[in-house]
């Protein structure tokens, strides 16, 4: 089991192989969307030649029946575009579903394999910001990049036409480009680090957002709405602030753009002018060629997005790389536990610390023997609870060996492991969804009769009775329609219906009243029959 400690955030960034794998499988689909993408852009160049054969060839003629035929003709172009437009957006969002759908998929399956001190090293906020980073590397990978780069291909095409329309003006042309590269080069590394900025900005503020909305109650039994509302308005601020130094770099790289793109556009208008005066080109030729010389700065402009969308999702990696490069447990890599193992829990001079030089448990001994009782009883902050989580595999000793019968659980496969030990933490965790689905949340199905049976034993019998609609009740995001006392019995309810060789119960009574702890007693030592129970408790009674 890992071993992997709560550390520094890794810099790392996620290659982007691992986003090659997806793509590769829905690369059929790039393909028709490329495709589409160059008709597009050939159907682009009929606009200017129509233009270019009305002024040359059909005005200065009045020639009124080949005007119908190129309008005809320009016409049944535009259809042609708007079809393929269509289709092009519609293939956009039926790929970039798909690809979400498997980045996410891969994502969380990551995710909820990593060990639990991974979670430790930041906030939901700030893994949740992370994880939406995936949006903005679907967009770089999906959109932006097959639109810019088949545009870059095509200058290659546009500027073949204009040296044929005229070789002067596209000089021009060229001579502009190496200076718009420039500017998108020169702002990249401040761009870059603004974004860094941003990103922690932002993933400080949606932290601040998610920890007082779930801690609701908190702030409002002890009226701390002003100071919530005091720091939410600073790390917004300090968001904000991020967000606009970022858009100034953007704004004067982009007027930079405009600068040169518009004095390309001066110069080709007035040296233009000029060839017309001499008869080296016609009107018409000098308005098709400024129409295809804006296909060739446009995509130029695109480049600059794909630039700064290239640094952004530097940043993206970087962060969803903490999460992807970060190690997971062994599942399936290691042995299962033997299906006739004796249910004798042993610690053996085990140690353990959240935070280093701070040991919570330090050469601690204790052994449980097979099918009986036995109580960890101490004050709070002793490590008590870091006991339950230990005895489940869930975190794993620094030092000293977790045992199962004659097995270290931590060579063996973790869902194995915690198949066998359960642990019901002191503040159990309930899901949206109904009473049966929290019951069956680690089963495919059970009858209502073993449902009952196991609410019996955790003296939550009259639960059913009580909730209007039995089983099929919803209990609430976090279980919040039951009460604390309620949430703990369905918990350990929901464990013995797993039928565990040990069951760690962590402060099973803290929110019962004495009757239903007198219950809860009586259904615990029905247990001993079949279960290793140990009981974490602060009272000896």
């Amino acid at each position: 089991m890992s071993r992997t400690r709560p550390s520094d955030v890794s810099s790392k960034e996620i290659p982007l192989s691992w986003f090659g794998r997806t793509l590769w499988k829905y690369s059929p689909l790039y393909i028709e969307l490329i495709l589409i993408a160059a008709c597009l852009r050939l159907i682009g160049l009929v606009e200017p030649f129509i233009f270019q054969v009305i002024i040359d060839r059909i005005l200065p003629f009045q020639r009124e029946a080949s005007l119908l035929v190129v309008v005809a003709v320009f016409a049944a172009a535009s259809l042609f575009q708007l079809g393929f437009e269509a289709l092009s957006e519609l293939l956009g969002i039926l790929t970039a579903n798909r690809v979400t759908r498997e980045f996410g998929s891969r994502i969380f399956d990551h995710l909820f394999m990593l060990p639990l001190p991974h979670f430790r090293k930041w906030t939901v906020g700030e893994t949740l910001t992370r994880i939406g980073e995936t949006d903005t590397i679907r967009n770089f990978l999906v959109d932006t990049t097959t639109g810019v780069l088949l545009d870059l291909f095509f200058v290659a095409v546009y500027l073949g036409v204009l040296l044929a329309l005229s070789v002067p003006l596209t000089l021009i042309v060229l001579a502009a480009l190496p200076l718009q590269l420039a500017v998108y080069f020169a702002f990249g590394p401040f761009l870059r680090r603004r974004l860094r900025v941003q990103f922690d900005a932002g993933a400080a503020h949606q932290s601040r957002m998610v920890e007082n909305i779930s801690g609701i109650v908190a702030v409002k039994s002890i009226c701390a709405e002003g100071k919530m509302l005091k720091q939410l308005d600073e790390t917004l601020g300090q968001n904000l602030f991020a967000h606009y130094r970022v858009g100034v770099l953007n704004v004067v790289s982009e007027k930079l753009t405009f600068i040169i793109e518009r004095s390309v556009t001066i110069s080709i208008v007035f040296m233009g002018a000029n060839l017309v005066f001499d008869g080296s080109i016609t009107l018409g030729e000098l308005i098709a060629f400024h129409l295809i010389a804006e296909k060739v700065t446009d995509p130029i402009s695109g480049f600059s997005r794909l630039w700064e969308s290239w640094q952004n999702i530097r940043v993206s990696r970087q962060r969803l790389g903490d999460i992807v490069n970060s190690p997971v447990e062994p599942f399936g890599d290691c042995p299962k536990l033997p299906a006739n193992i004796e249910p004798r829990l042993r610690f053996e001079n085990v140690s353990f610390a959240y935070v280093d030089d701070a040991p919570v448990l330090q050469g601690f001994n204790f052994e449980a023997r097979p099918n009986s009782l036995s109580l960890i009883v101490g004050p709070s902050g002793i490590g008590k609870s870091t006991f339950g989580r230990l005895a489940a595999g869930i975190d794993a000793p620094l030092s000293g060996r977790v045992m199962l019968g004659g097995c270290n659980i931590s060579e063996h496969d973790p869902h194995d492991v915690r198949t066998s030990i359960a642990y019901v933490p002191q503040e159990p965790y309930l899901f949206s969804g109904t009473l049966r689905d929290n019951l069956l949340i680690r089963m495919d199905h059970a009858s209502d009769r073993l449902l009952e049976e196991a609410l019996e034993v955790a003296a939550a019998e009259s639960l059913t009775a009580e909730l209007p609609q039995g089983l099929d009740t919803d209990v609430g995001e976090q279980g919040g329609s039951l009460s604390g006392g309620q949430r703990q019995r369905v918990a350990i309810a929901r464990s013995i219906l797993t039928r565990p060789r040990v069951l760690v119960l962590d402060e099973p009574t803290s929110a019962l009243d004495e009757t239903a702890q007198r219950k809860l007693a009586a259904g615990i030592q029905r247990l001993r029959k079949s279960t290793t129970l140990v009981v974490i408790t602060h009272r000896p009674d």
